[in-house]
């Protein structure tokens, strides 16, 4: 029974992340019509910075997370003040695409290049990991 349960909770952690996600997917589809396939990769930048913040910097649990969503922004806001901006209500969605799967092949790789392309870990503080 207990496994069943952590099974449950892990699915609905994981389900409530990719909720986060296609809501940021459908406002920048919705409201400004920019088909964004670098999307994901802006929140691996932050899975990144919050597992290296916690692994090798020591940081807690929430400084961890808040530094990786605060990188994230300084990041990304220059991409779309340079780029992003060129593309808004546009009706050529093959730019659109081609833009940002560019991006996504350039986060990834640098991402791979800084952190190494190996699985890394987000330990959960004491609070949340149940035991």
């Amino acid at each position: 029974m207990e496994t069943i349960l952590g099974i449950a909770v892990d699915g609905v952690a994981y389900g409530t992340i990719l909720f986060i996600i296609s809501v940021g997917l459908s406002v920048m589809l919705g409201l400004m019509r920019v088909v964004n396939l670098a999307h994901g990769a802006f929140a691996m930048i932050a899975g990144y910075v919050a597992s290296y913040g916690m692994q090798s910097l020591g940081l807690p649990y929430g400084v961890a997370l808040l530094g990786a969503i605060l990188l994230t922004v300084i990041v990304t806001l220059p991409l779309e003040r340079l780029l992003y901006r060129r593309i808004y209500g546009g009706n050529n969605e093959l730019q659109q695409v081609l833009l940002t799967i560019g991006l996504t092949f350039v986060i990834i790789a640098l991402v791979n290049y800084g952190f190494g392309p190996t699985v890394k870990r987000v330990p959960l503080p004491e609070i949340l990991s149940g035991s």
